[in-house]
């Protein structure tokens, strides 16, 4: 007979075990529940035994996260009109929306009504939010890249949560750095720090004394906390300062002290008392200011912001707001770090084009007059000046995409063979009929971040337009493909010959049959972002059929399929880029509810940039949090 101890865990074992079959078969819907639809449709391939592509619509998953993974992934390619393929039988438009309902209230069991926030993480400050934080609270222009180690990267973003961890090298800077801000900021000439500490000497009798000095670190730390400081720290803070020999001493140690806190290097959100596990319950108006300011400013809130919030009234004026701070030259900051990342436009000085090996010329110097470090740092500058132009006349998204206009200097200009720019400065440039440019797509920094060294990339140009213009990123190749230079052909082949000679393996077919129609479409554009129209002698073939099933035969004509009948995949794109950098994590299944919502929303407003940037500060998510009671909640 076996031990009791043997015996209770055999017990509690096999009682887990049957508990996480009971998760799995409730997580699987039975097969008498399934949709009609999605039977008839995509179970050829996707049930009854098949299992393409690794997905099996009538299997459980064994991880439950995987499951939601799942259905989210078929919501997103129904939603995206890839599945099932275009030479396929396929679901009618009300088919299609029936089974995106279902996806979502049966297979995912989501409350379309009641969005879930997502799980909530405490967040440090990247290095461009800390050297914003300390600028706008001090007037320090603080070199961060030259004491802290480059932050980590989630989901295209600096700002995602889960990767912004502490080492112990980013807490030694924290601390050396917090003495030599203080240092800078009391140094003669800084009209900020001459506004912290009123003129004249401070009152003479010790009571007084300390109450001023307390008067002080309140006023620092309030905005540096980004909420009203607590007595319990401030009496510290107070005790820190008065302990120094000196009143000048005691106020530096003090803001050192403040600019080293965990609450001013985290952006941690109070939990309410008294709510439900669980639940979604919003955020002290604190918190929403410190969202909103991070968001579109990289930086903490202003005076405006934080009056509000005190007045709680800031909920209520969140459209001014959301105007005012766009509009605000902070407002640029968005652009640099969002579109920086997400077009990856911030890259564009950095990728090792080789211009000698493409244009053919033995002098370095020869190249470099042709394309250098001012001429990529003016095609960055295009695109954001772009965005930002778009954003703030409040404009439709799918000008990005399809604009006939954009923002060129005098040697950006001449680069791309356009005449009448006069002069260094960005400005708004109409583009004439045979300049071969529209949108995005053309844009020298879009062209050049997707090439490789020495030539195109069709694949990366066509994956990039995937990933970040429709939101349908092809799966990762599988092991031990060959790279395109591996496969044998002759000297004379083209790009487009090389590419179907690579497609001509079943495991590559599927991907390249939704990247290279894109990417050869850009073939016309060489690896520096220069317009051709031969390539060896034969002219550019621009043609193709994208995946859903729309023809075209030149750029133009994709463009205008991606800015019409493909618009409403660069919108879901577009909102889950805006999600994800905004809210500081990857989109989950749990968030379909707030993407369909801000979708219908653009949709009603016509794609306006700005109004979809408004809407997200107004989402559940961005408003609200997930309340997780651990222990006894803050008041």
């Amino acid at each position: 007979m076996q031990p009791p101890l043997i015996r209770n865990l055999c017990q509690f074992t096999v009682c887990g075990v049957f508990l996480l079959a009971g998760e799995l078969l409730r997580a699987v819907p039975a097969r008498a529940s399934l949709p009609p639809q999605l039977v008839e449709y995509c179970f050829d391939c996707h049930g009854e035994g098949s299992k393409k592509g690794g997905v099996a619509l009538d299997q459980g998953a064994l991880d439950p996260d995987a499951e939601r993974n799942m259905w989210f992934s078929v919501w997103r390619n129904l939603d995206a009109e890839l599945m099932p393929p275009s030479d396929k039988p396929r679901p009618s438009k009300e088919e299609r929306s029936k089974l995106r309902d279902w996806v979502v209230r049966s297979a995912l069991r989501l409350d379309p009504a009641h969005p879930d926030p997502g799980k909530g993480t405490i967040r440090r400050l990247n290095r461009e939010e800390y050297r914003n934080t300390i600028k706008d609270l001090t007037g320090v222009d603080y070199l961060v890249e030259d004491h802290f180690p480059a932050d980590d990267t989630g989901y295209g973003f600096d700002t995602i949560g889960a990767v912004l961890n502490l080492s112990p090298i980013h807490l030694e800077k924290y601390l050396k750095s917090a003495e030599t801000i203080v240092e800078l900021t009391f140094k003669a000439g800084n009209p900020v720090g001459a506004m912290l500490v009123p003129e004249g000497p401070p009152p003479p009798a010790a009571e007084a004394r300390r109450d001023y000095l307390r008067a002080l670190i309140r006023s620092f730390a309030d905005r540096a906390f980004r909420r009203p400081v607590d007595e319990q720290t401030l009496d510290k803070l107070t005790a820190l300062g008065v302990a120094e020999d000196t009143f000048e001493e005691g106020i530096k140690t003090a803001f050192s002290a403040v600019l080293a806190a965990p609450r001013f290097v985290f952006r941690a959100e109070i939990q309410p008392a008294g709510a439900k596990n669980g639940s979604s319950v919003p955020i002290d108006e604190y918190a929403l200011a410190s969202r909103m300011s991070y968001f579109l400013w990289s930086s903490t809130p202003d005076a405006t912001l934080l009056e509000l919030a005190a007045s709680r009234k800031l909920r209520a004026q969140v459209p001014e707001q959301v105007q005012r701070m766009l509009q605000d030259p902070k407002g640029g900051r968005f652009v640099r770090n969002f579109v920086g990342q997400w077009l990856q436009s911030r890259d564009a000085a950095l990728v090792p084009i080789q211009p000698r090996v493409i244009l053919g010329v033995h002098k370095g110097d020869e190249a470099e007059k042709v394309f250098n470090y001012k001429l990529r740092e003016a095609m960055r500058l295009e695109t954001e000046g772009f965005f930002q132009y778009i954003l703030r006349q409040n404009l439709p998204a799918e000008e990005l995409l399809s604009a006939k206009y954009t923002f060129l200097n005098q040697p950006l200009a001449a680069y791309y063979g356009i005449r009448g720019v006069k002069g260094q400065e960005m400005r708004k440039v109409e583009l004439p009929e045979d300049a071969h440019r529209q949108g995005l797509l053309s844009h020298g920094s879009f062209l050049v971040v997707t090439s490789n060294p020495t030539r195109t990339s069709p694949v990366k140009r066509g994956q990039f337009v995937l990933e970040n213009l429709l939101g349908t990123p092809a799966p990762p190749p599988p092991p031990n493909i060959p790279a395109l230079e591996s496969v044998k052909h002759t000297a004379k082949m083209n790009m487009r010959q090389l590419m179907e000679l690579h497609r001509s393996d079943a495991l590559c077919a599927s991907c390249h049959k939704r990247m290279d129609p894109l990417g050869l479409a850009l073939e016309s554009f060489n690896a520096m972002g220069m317009h051709r129209d031969v390539i060896n002698d034969s002219p550019v073939d621009e043609s193709g059929e994208l995946i859903t099933g729309e023809k075209f035969n030149s750029l133009a004509e994709l463009v205008g399929i991606l800015s019409t009948e493909r618009k409403h995949d660069f919108y879901r794109c577009l909102v889950e880029k805006i999600l994800t950098y905004a809210l500081g994590r990857g989109m989950e299944a749990s968030d379909i509810p707030t993407i369909s919502n801000l979708l219908d929303r653009m949709d009603y407003n016509q794609g306006r940039l700005a109004d979809l940037v408004r809407e997200v500060v107004q989402s559940v998510p961005f408003q609200n949090m997930r309340s997780e009671q651990t222990g006894v909640a803050r008041k």
